[in-house]
């Protein structure tokens, strides 16, 4: 998996509500503009808001609840 791509699409989750539930609602409709694999796609739309931060801090991302809009 391309870090660079994952970390776009995770810093975009991040930053857009609207992608982000698109993300958890509709993964391949929200990954359809990426260069990813099956796997990859298949990897991300195991995302979800309770599994997201966790994902995200692995890629060494200062990403956490406080951080997302509405988190804790």
């Amino acid at each position: 998996m391309s870090e660079k791509v994952l970390k776009e699409i995770i810093q975009r989750a991040v930053e857009d509500e609207k992608f982000r539930g698109l993300l958890f609602s509709d993964p391949k409709k929200a990954l359809a503009g990426y260069d990813l694999t099956a796997v990859e796609i298949e990897t991300l739309s195991n995302l979800n808001e309770d599994n997201f931060d966790e994902f995200a801090g692995g890629l060494g991302d200062r990403t956490t609840k406080g951080w997302l809009p509405g988190g804790g």
